[in-house]
């Protein structure tokens, strides 16, 4: 099953693989306002048959839309033909080119991109624009391919360095996987402004089109990815859901309701990422969005996440209830290392805002939601004798610990410059609540979209001194290392090169806690500390003698392989507190001997030909 699952997971990876095999490289210029060259020269390469041998190579004008590449029409491609269009990695100075679509034309923009096969895009910005700057509801859709289905290859699309901006959806999402085994992967991708002046849960990165029944998604990866300022990310509603989806070091900031949707998940990884003003719409007992409050007396739906029994949920109840080719017991979903706030302007709204404070009876009035829903909560815990109800079902490592939490200050970011406009989010919610007012609340589109302007003024890095600096696994940023903490992001500090570096190893312990359900290399309590040694160094462990806990400290002058293991006087491991690649620098590890007997155990640090061993002793 792990290698399944890896399968699964890494299939779409592997696509630029094949990509950079294909020869032909079709250099097309940007076409300005009259537009048609791209959507003229993948028309031109299908007529010829080589549309999957094919690489469209695009190169930015660098002055806003309307300026790089305007399509003419909806480019729709051959069943089972590969799409591939790439553009030259951006630079601070070179902005990825911009796609948008032609004002007129007697074309109704309900796809930019229709792809009945394989889609590949690098270092493409997506305009979900027409040339007067009017967002048209568009959205790139991957349709059902019967002969990927029939051989098991399934749907693929690749993204990596996209930026997909200004999506309003007209129910659907910014990519659309209309198909029976949609397999997605986006590398350092930032999702932005894909809002709707209206809807609460318009503006969607991923969504099936409202009233499907028949789709699915194999599998769905986002790693560095950002989204901000949207109606929700990712959408699962009965009876189409997804299989197995992981996210690693994602941002995710002003977020209208659900940020991942979905109560069913059989395979989830969610680690390293940031979650700040998810759920704006507040935990709300108005009838005004049924779908998005509920009645009162009944349990909130939580900012990040939900999870039930698949018994207890709506994918389960009336006349088109879906059934599962899994168990509960089946299920691995794994949610660490991951920071949950809601900022004071936020709260401040939602408590003190004359429009939206009403008397207590009223339950109209917006609330903080809890991190995640009830059923969540219970899933992740203990039966009524304190054991596990799921081992495979596990969070770890949460800031703020306390999941009820929505302001502790060790969770807020302090983010240097949020794409946030205040005043517009409000006027938009109190428009929900009760004016009915329709306010844009995308951040500076005119200043930034429509002129080009680059790189974008946002900056989601934060204080080196927040706890969530070293918050993620082996010590890393929590959140978006490519945008905000990459080689030239506004600090000035890379921590993205060593990250990736490392990668390969992190990906390891992750999917080992997922797969088993053991947290040693994720909970055992590594954590990075200020400073990069010079040596490898193993302290003895304090306190010593101990009861139930010690704490270990040791120090990795390089980047390697390191594991950090105990073992008891026969020799025999019997806990692995860390094992997978660490950047240099000073750690500390917690060993928990309260299942161990008392008496003399050994800790052993090991990186490359180094291997250094001291003794504590367990007394109870």
């Amino acid at each position: 099953m792990r290698h399944f699952i890896w399968a699964l997971l890494f299939a779409a990876a592997m696509i630029p693989v094949s990509l950079y095999a294909q020869t032909d490289t079709l250099d097309v210029p940007p076409d300005g306002a009259s537009g048609g060259n791209l959507d003229h020269a993948i028309d031109s390469v299908i007529s010829a048959g080589t549309l999957s041998n094919t690489v469209f190579r695009l190169v930015p004008s660098g002055f806003g839309y309307g300026q790089d590449y305007v399509l003419n029409g909806i480019v729709t491609t051959p069943v089972h033909q590969k799409l591939t269009i790439i553009a030259p990695d951006p630079t601070p100075t070179s902005p990825p080119p911009q796609i948008v679509m032609q004002t007129g034309n007697g074309v109704t923009w309900t796809q930019n991109f229709d792809c009945f096969g394989d889609l590949y895009m690098k270092n493409i910005w997506m305009m979900y624009v027409n040339t007067s700057g009017t967002q048209n509801g568009a959205g790139i859709f991957i349709e059902d391919d019967s002969i990927a289905n029939n051989s098991g290859e399934g749907e693929h699309a690749y993204f990596e360095n996209c930026i997909f901006d200004l999506q309003k959806t007209s129910a659907n999402g910014c990519i659309n996987p209309e198909c029976q085994h949609f397999r997605g992967t986006f590398k350092n991708c930032y999702f932005r402004n894909d809002v709707d002046n209206y809807f609460i849960y318009y503006g969607r990165a991923i969504s099936w089109q409202f009233g499907d029944t028949k789709w699915h998604t194999d599998s769905l990866s986002f790693e560095n990815c950002t989204f901000a300022n949207m109606g929700y990310v990712l959408m699962n509603e009965k009876p189409c859901y997804s299989d197995y989806v992981w996210l690693n070091h994602c941002t995710f900031l002003n977020i209208c309701c659900f940020p991942l949707e979905g109560d069913v998940w059989h395979w989830l990884d969610v680690t390293n990422c940031i979650f700040v003003n998810t759920w704006m719409y507040g935990d709300n007992m108005s009838a005004t969005y049924s779908r998005f409050s509920r009645a009162a007396g009944t349990n909130p739906i939580g900012a990040i996440l939900q999870v039930d029994s698949l018994a207890a949920s709506n994918y389960s109840q009336g006349t088109d209830a879906v059934t599962f080719p899994y168990t509960d017991a089946d299920r691995h979903i794994l949610f660490a290392n991951n920071s949950f706030y809601e900022e004071k302007w936020l709260t401040d709204f939602w408590f003190s805002n004359p429009v939206t404070v009403n008397p207590a009876s009223d339950t109209s009035q917006p609330r903080p939601q809890p991190m995640m829903n009830l059923p969540a909560r219970q899933m992740f815990g203990n039966d009524s004798l304190g054991n596990k109800r799921f081992p495979y079902i596990n969070l770890a490592n949460l800031y703020p610990s306390d999941d009820t939490s929505y302001n502790a200050s060790i969770a807020n970011p302090n983010f240097n410059l949020p794409p946030t406009q205040v005043d517009s989010i409000e006027g938009f919610l109190d428009g929900r609540y009760f004016t009915s007012a329709q306010i844009n609340w995308a951040y500076n589109q005119g200043s930034d979209d429509k002129n080009g302007a680059w790189p974008m003024s946002e900056d989601l890095s934060y204080d080196t001194k927040s706890a969530l600096y070293t918050a993620g696994i082996g010590g890393f940023p929590l959140g978006d290392l490519y945008h905000w903490w990459g080689p030239n992001s506004s600090t000035g500090i890379d921590q993205y090169t060593p990250w990736k570096a490392q990668a390969a190893g992190e990906d390891s312990v992750i999917l080992h806690a997922l797969t088993t359900g053991d947290l040693t290399g994720i909970m055992a309590g590594v954590k990075s500390r200020p400073g990069t040694p010079e040596s490898y160094v193993l302290s003895q462990n304090y306190p010593n003698p101990f009861n139930p806990s010690t704490t270990i400290e040791y120090s990795v002058p390089r980047n390697g392989f390191v594991t950090l293991k105990v073992y008891n006087i026969l020799g025999q491991e019997v806990s692995t507190l860390f094992s997978g690649v660490q950047h240099a620098g000073n750690y500390q590890a917690t060993f928990d001997g309260a299942k161990f007997a008392s008496g003399v155990y050994f800790y052993r640090l090991q990186a490359g030909n180094v291997s250094i061993t001291k003794k504590l002793v367990l007394i109870k």
